[in-house]
């Protein structure tokens, strides 16, 4: 039976979903594909608060760990620098880091960790959306490729199969004329009541009580997420792109960037006037306001608002769920689609999951 370590970078909402997946499948994978999977090491940015890179970390002590974390409580000090646990963990066997932290600076250890010959999976986005000249880019979009050591599935659609089917189309030598879709549950919840009717400043506060952004919702209302996310398509598509050179409609206006959430809460009604008339506009066409992320043959990737025809796929999701529409030379008058929940801290791990029994089967030596 072959041994898989697991490194897990970041164990809040979604790290701690995949520590706790592992803890309860792990005996499924022994049976079902010969894989024993360890939990190695685990903590945050800084450093591993918890390790044993030769026989794994106690279920039970896992569990416990990141329940202290979701309380606010128990030690969360880094003891161990990330570079030196890789290195133990792969002089022992096979290693794979699963990257669910949030932020770029977790693209050093990344880049190390592939370069010790060790795999990576990532939720995180911020990584694979370094300028294409920063050296950490080039080593993990060098390992991205669909049978490279660097998986990345949950950085669009969380769970659902957009990376994958993007990297089976492409293999199988489909070429790529537009790819399209709703990447954001927030951004669809909120569209979702403003097209009921909901003014755009209430549909944001609805949204939010309800979950579906980050804490701060500048977070998710400055587009940046579904720039990522569409820049991560580009890229694999082998476009040669970089967020600078992306046009992102942001709600999120200069003078309340900065400053207490019920500000930038309050100061949206001057936007509810604008936003009301394109959604009405869209009505009498026949639409709907979308949030849609798009890149076209030539690489081109554009991200905004757009009245969306009621009778397309797109058109007519409601709520947070998420679209991806390939359309190729192959799949061009009917386009291949992938739809389904785009966000949720037990599908983005599931994603993870998928991506790192795939590896397993491939990473280091039996």
């Amino acid at each position: 039976m072959k041994q898989l370590r697991v490194i897990q970078v970041g164990y809040g909402t979604v790290g701690g979903a995949v520590i706790e997946q592992i803890a309860g499948h792990r005996a499924a994978w022994q049976e079902r594909l010969q894989l024993d999977v360890l939990v190695v090491a685990f903590g945050g940015r800084g450093g591993a608060v918890c390790v044993d890179v030769e026989d794994g970390i106690d279920d039970d002590e896992c569990r416990e760990r990141v329940r202290q974390r979701r309380d606010g409580g128990g030690a969360t000090r880094a003891t161990s620098e990330w570079e030196a646990v890789i290195s133990a963990s792969v002089s022992h066997g096979p290693t794979i880091v699963m990257d669910a932290a949030a932020g770029d600076e977790t693209a050093t250890l990344n880049a190390a960790a592939l370069e010790q010959g060790a795999g990576v999976v990532l939720s995180n986005k911020a990584p694979l959306a370094l300028p294409l000249d920063d050296p950490r880019s080039a080593i993990m979009w060098a390992g991205a490729r669909s049978n490279g050591r660097l998986r990345y599935e949950a950085t669009v659609g969380a769970g659902l199969p957009v990376i994958s089917t993007l990297h089976t189309l492409l293999d199988t030598g489909d070429e790529m004329l537009e790819i399209s879709g709703m990447l954001s549950g927030t951004f669809g919840a909120i569209f979702s009541d403003v097209a009921s009717g909901t003014l755009f400043s209430e549909a944001v506060r609805t949204v939010k009580e309800a979950g579906f952004t980050e804490p701060d919702p500048r977070d998710d209302l400055s587009g940046l997420d579904v720039a990522r996310k569409a820049l991560i398509l580009a890229r694999t598509t082998g476009h040669q792109v970089d967020l600078t050179g992306i046009d992102v409609r942001s709600f999120v206006p200069a003078d309340l960037a900065e400053g207490s959430i019920d500000g930038f809460l309050d100061g949206l009604g001057r936007m509810d006037d604008e936003i009301g008339t394109m959604a009405s506009d869209a009505e009498a066409g026949g639409g709907v306001m979308k949030y849609v992320a798009s890149v076209d043959a030539r690489g081109a990737v554009k991200v905004g608002l757009q009245s969306v025809s009621k009778g397309t796929v797109m058109g007519a999701l409601t709520g947070p769920e998420n679209v991806v529409s390939f359309r190729t030379d192959r799949y061009d008058q009917y386009p291949t689609v992938v739809s389904g929940p785009g966000a949720g801290a037990a599908v983005t791990a599931a994603g993870m999951i998928g991506d790192m029994l795939r590896l397993g089967q491939t990473v280091g030596h039996a």
